[in-house]
């Protein structure tokens, strides 16, 4: 692979080095605008420091990576770069890595990995979140930050829900993907009748609150598209329909928030009975 030289260029200079296109450049271009590619390759773009401190705590080994020569002696980036088994970072002129970055700041380094494949089997017997046609990649990185940091460590992402490892979502999960198990594609017809657990719906016309369930065991909590609500094939298995009371007034909820709620709420409860079992012992 030929790289961008490691230099600092100003002037002439830079504007020799923005005309390197290296193969791994022009792929970082191609991978950050085609879905397609991302899934047929199974590789995509992470971009800034605290994504790729992420992904190395967790033992990933980039593709290929670069770095913005303006923050090339960052002691984030820097830490970064003392990792043994992480190949040599390309460094980039200022201009040339905002050119392919899709930040409006740039974070000043990015990397290209490949993303992990998903179990061969859908949980059966595990609580999970199941995301049904979610379109905005915000909504889908909070919730899966949600889930990871409310202990709910395996979200399935039914068919027509957005790429999961898009470089959006990566950005809106802050590091959350690199903790959960995630499946994508999952047809829910076929799933939902096999899940041993209680399948839960979000849906505003519902006439049960979220707390008047018990969330403690085995669950499957169901959040719709943004716009449209669940599926008619989500609809029809679940098993219990559940909302969130609000104002009056009040239409309804960003996706994102309401799964949240949910989730915390089933940590709540864990918590909770927890204690209980803890005073009875003691």
């Amino acid at each position: 692979l030929s790289r961008a030289p490691a230099q600092f260029c100003s002037g002439a200079g830079a504007a020799a080095m923005k005309a390197v296109r290296s193969p791994a450049l022009r792929l970082w271009g191609r991978l950050a605008e085609s879905a397609h590619l991302r899934r047929r390759e199974r590789q995509t773009v992470l971009e800034g420091v605290h994504l790729l401190q992420g992904y190395q705590a967790k033992g990933g080994i980039p593709l290929h990576w670069f770095i913005r020569a303006s923050v090339v002696a960052d002691p984030e980036v820097s830490a970064l770069r003392r990792h043994s088994l992480w190949p040599e970072a390309a460094v980039l002129a200022d201009d040339l890595f905002d050119e392919y970055s899709s930040l409006q700041s740039p974070g000043g380094v990015a990397a290209l990995v490949s993303w992990p494949a998903a179990p061969a089997f859908l949980p059966t017997e595990e609580s999970c979140l199941v995301l049904d046609g979610l379109q905005d990649p915000g909504n889908v990185g909070t919730l899966l930050r949600s889930a990871a940091a409310a202990g709910m460590p395996t979200v399935v992402c039914a068919s027509g829900t957005v790429q999961v490892w898009s470089p959006k979502v990566l950005r809106a999960g802050m590091g959350a993907h690199f903790q959960l198990t995630l499946h994508e594609g999952a047809d829910l017809r076929d799933w939902f009748p096999c899940y041993a657990g209680t399948i839960l719906g979000a849906e505003r016309e519902a006439s049960r609150a979220y707390d008047d369930f018990d969330l403690t065991g085995t669950v499957a909590l169901v959040i719709g598209n943004e716009g449209a609500g669940l599926t008619p094939d989500a609809r029809k298995l679940l098993h219990d329909r559940i909302h969130i009371p609000m104002a009056a007034g009040v239409e309804s909820l960003n996706a994102g928030v309401a799964g949240s709620i949910l989730l915390f709420e089933r940590q709540r409860q864990i918590r909770a009975g927890n204690r209980e079992r803890q005073e009875r012992q003691g």
